[in-house]
């Protein structure tokens, strides 16, 4: 069957948002439009192509064999089209367009910061958003395209085959209590003598937290029940520092007060985990300049935070 090669963009975009997000109802969610201004697009595109783009199922909408031939074009397409659109953009307006960073309570303070001083004073009129969060809520946002770089620790092991990974720095999670704590000068700690104290636990980490609580099972124990979650580090400085609560944290993280002597890792055999410094970026697409030069900056912060814990 022939059909016209003027395709319409807002329609190329609709099927690109349904293949996204896996669903129309999902789709329409995450884009704003509703679900019938989405499935009446996809039909017109198909009309248009004499063909069917996905098959659709309770699970939601898979592409077919002409949907993922349209997929590799279109995708191409739009990219390149957004391109010149931030391109047009910032010849309008004067700016140098604007690179979406999101980061990990981990990265923020220690890496990221530093990194966007460096990228600002490359770039002066570059627009630059930086949004804190935890893995599983960054990775979607991603992948949405609501961001354009997520630096954090890869405490959930992601192998997601969308997903491009730039190692920073490996890091370690130990185990920190404040200099003055009953256990900071004892040696050789079992998770028995870990229950004793209260805990206050960064939120979601993952591989790491199941290890830890591990750790405790296969002493024969429960892991610490009821410990306080926050995504805040300021918090969970507050309470070692005043609450006399155990904490599982990356070395770098507490770095001037380990070097200060307010704080020490304990000496517990076994409870310790390495875990990369990640930038997370969409698998096969090219980068922007600004994009290439924070990255760049990025290792470089990364780098001389590993020779401070040296």
């Amino acid at each position: 069957m022939a059909y016209s090669a003027r395709m319409d963009l807002r329609q190329l975009r609709y099927f690109l948002a349904v293949i996204e997000h896996g669903s129309f109802t999902r789709a329409a969610a995450m884009t704003g439009r509703t679900q019938q201004a989405l499935s009446k697009g996809v039909a017109a595109l198909e009309q248009q192509l004499g063909a069917r783009l996905f098959e659709r199922g309770s699970r939601g909408a898979r592409p077919t064999a002409i949907g993922r031939l349209l997929l590799d074009h279109a995708q191409a397409a739009d990219d390149s089209l957004r391109s010149f659109e931030q391109r047009l953009q910032e010849l309008q307006t004067g700016t140098e367009g604007e690179l979406r960073i999101g980061t990990g309570p981990t990265a923020a303070g220690s890496v990221v910061a530093p990194a966007v001083l460096a990228l600002r004073r490359a770039w002066p009129r570059l627009g630059i958003r930086v949004d804190g969060g935890v893995l599983p809520e960054l990775l979607p946002a991603l992948l949405a395209r609501e961001l354009d770089v997520v630096v954090a620790l890869d405490t959930m092991l992601q192998t997601d085959p969308r997903l491009h990974r730039d190692l920073l720095v490996e890091d370690e999670y130990r185990i920190m209590a404040s200099a003055g704590h009953p256990l900071a000068r004892r040696t050789a700690l079992t998770a028995g003598d870990l229950l004793a104290y209260p805990w206050v636990m960064g939120r979601r980490l993952g591989e790491v937290e199941r290890g830890f609580r591990q750790h405790f099972v296969d002493a024969g124990l429960a892991p610490p029940a009821h410990p306080i979650e926050s995504s805040s580090l300021d918090f969970i400085r507050t309470l070692v520092r005043d609450g006399g609560y155990l904490t599982l944290l990356p070395s770098r993280l507490v770095h001037a007060e380990l070097a200060a002597g307010q704080w020490t890792r304990l000496d517990a055999p076994g409870f310790a985990w390495q875990r990369p410094l990640v930038v997370y970026t969409r698998q096969g697409e090219p980068q922007s300049d600004p994009q290439a030069r924070l990255l760049q900056a990025l290792r470089n912060a990364a780098t001389e935070v590993g020779a401070l814990d040296d």
